[in-house]
């Protein structure tokens, strides 16, 4: 019986104005657990099938974040991502037999927190083992290719993949060019989670379908900046670093009490705040006072009847971890 562990990190994304490009790995991790006996080839099982037939005779157990959702048939792109990674070239799929799968999950699902980066790269990577159990490889950019194909974006998968903080290039059909950024050991992530779902598709369409150029432009600016300050260690204007006029002034409009929560970090010490991701959590940079600036956010939201909770976290060095049990 093969047997292997996963652990995947949450990912905080954009940072203002790092729009679908820059992307940080957190201490925050979901954690699978996966065994099976062997495999067997599927030649007469359709593509559009295959996902779904692994679904059903795959055993799964799910704790923590989204556990009861997950079970009760949200598990769609999981096993999308599996069955795609277990297609053989030559035709037909290399399928698992009797495989179990136990989930740990601690990332909040459509939070801003890459849930959805977490559950393909885990899928993926167990695909990549059940393959290499039986002696076929997959590379690390077929992998990564894959992972962009389900997320869309790369500034959560790239960042959860290799861990630390990641600027992507997208370039039209080839993998983004990725470059690694310094981020100083002091700082510390400090994030606000509230009760509420907003879906990156709802998120995205609030944004406005053109960009003025001198929007661009500014964006541009802060972008180039905001980095500066991060590898050099100089917080001095990173509060209005983080700022973009591309997409925080829309999606702060689907987070109820934003502007209240922002005001409760900024009193508390925080050197910046934003959004993660798409939201609707929120982030705050900072070196000290880590547990009142999340304290003051839960409040804030409380004070508009939203139930909120937060966690603080340094930046995950390490990405996703594939260990063989």
């Amino acid at each position: 019986m093969a047997l292997i562990s996963i652990c995947t990190p949450a990912t905080t994304a954009n940072l203002g104005p790092g729009f679908d490009c820059l992307g940080i790995a957190l201490e925050l991790y979901n954690k699978l657990e996966a065994s099976w006996e062997g495999t067997t080839d599927f030649n007469d099982v359709p593509g559009f099938e295959a996902a779904t037939w692994l679904q059903i005779h795959t055993k799964v157990a799910i704790t923590g974040e989204g556990g009861d959702k997950l079970t009760k048939g949200g598990m769609n792109l999981f096993f999308e991502a599996l069955s795609d990674v277990l297609a053989l070239p030559c035709g037909g799929y290399l399928f698992p037999v009797n495989l179990s799968l136990q989930f740990t999950n601690n990332i909040p699902l459509a939070r801003g927190l890459g849930s959805s980066a977490a559950c393909i790269l885990s899928a993926l990577c167990l695909g990549k083992a059940i393959l290499a159990d039986m002696g076929h490889e997959i590379d690390e950019e077929s992998l990564l290719s894959k992972a962009i194909k389900f997320d869309y974006y790369p500034d959560n998968v790239i960042p959860a993949f290799f861990g630390g903080a990641c600027l992507s290039i997208v370039q039209n059909d080839a993998l983004p060019l990725v470059f690694p950024l310094e981020i100083p050991e002091e700082l510390n992530f400090v994030l606000a989670i509230p009760e509420l779902i907003i879906r990156s598709a709802e998120a995205r369409e609030v944004l406005p379908k053109t960009v003025i150029f001198k929007e661009a432009v500014e964006n541009s600016a802060l972008l180039g900046a905001l980095i500066l300050s991060l590898e050099k260690g100089d917080f001095t204007h990173l509060a209005g670093l983080v700022k973009s006029p591309l997409h925080v002034s829309y999606r702060s409009q689907l987070i109820p009490g934003y502007r209240r929560v922002e005001k409760a970090a900024y009193n508390h010490g925080a050197l910046a705040f934003t959004i993660s991701g798409a939201g609707p959590s929120v982030l705050a940079l900072a070196i000290d006072n880590c547990q009142e600036i999340g304290s003051a956010m839960v409040e804030a939201f409380g004070q508009v009847g939203i139930t909120a909770r937060y966690f603080i976290s340094k930046m995950d060095s390490g990405g996703i971890r594939v260990k063989n049990k």
